[in-house]
């Protein structure tokens, strides 16, 4: 059976070895610069905390390196059985909430139907009591035809009772709703939710130079300062 192994790190070594670092960070801090003299001071200096960078750096990578190597197999290792048991609470998450959704479905598919029997049985009943009008109305009986109108008025669909999809939840188990967005005009879109494209305008500005105009837009140039070790 194989075996992922590290080395121990000395750590009195590592800091004995970059005593020296906080003073040379202490002699950046303290440069002025006002003639060609403390100009090539500080590039002088400048060499020297590049080089002792590069020092530690590597110093860091050496330990570093087994350790991203080791968790790179260990990655490895663990990365085949994680990803079937993901696959599968996503096949089993899948068919769960089809199930939930087609009891839903189907209790407001149910609950529409009694929805539409209340309402065309209401109807059937104005239609009746509507004839019952006209021909009270053609006998002259007006007492008769307050009446049944005051019975018109009334009449309206039977509440139907809220339907409750025919699931138990297991214990453990529950949903939550995750609304998003789909964008299917961006030409309607409100400002506030456009966003500038910074990855595109940075390109034209390196690119151009800043020479070309963009409504909107200003570009700026920054000096880098390199140096060679």
């Amino acid at each position: 059976m194989g075996q992922i192994q590290l080395k121990s790190v000395d750590v009195d070594l590592i800091e004995s070895g970059t005593k020296d670092i906080p003073q040379l960070f202490e002699q950046c801090n303290k440069i002025i610069i006002s003639d060609q003299d403390q100009y090539e001071q500080a590039a002088g200096l400048l060499k020297i905390v590049k080089s002792r960078y590069k020092e530690v750096d590597t110093q860091r990578k050496d330990i570093t390196s087994p350790i991203d190597e080791a968790k790179k197999r260990i990655m490895a290792l663990f990365k085949p059985p994680l990803e079937y048991l993901e696959k599968g609470e996503s096949i089993i998450k899948s068919i769960m909430t089809k199930y939930v959704s087609d009891c839903e479905r189907k209790a407001a598919e149910e609950r529409r139907k009694l929805e539409e029997a209340a309402r065309k049985q209401a109807e059937e009943e104005k239609k009746k009591l509507e004839k019952k009008i006209e021909r009270a109305e053609l006998s002259g009986k007006e007492e008769k035809v307050e009446e049944l109108k005051e019975q018109l008025v009334s009449v309206a669909p039977v509440i139907v009772p809220e339907i409750t999809p025919h699931v138990q939840t297991p214990k453990g188990v529950s949903f939550r709703e995750k609304w998003s967005a789909i964008v299917v005009d961006v030409n309607l879109l409100p400002r506030e939710y456009l966003i500038p494209n910074m990855e595109a305008l940075n390109k034209v500005a390196q690119g151009t130079k800043g020479t070309i105009q963009i409504p909107g837009v200003k570009f700026e140039m920054e000096k880098i300062l390199s140096s060679r070790g």
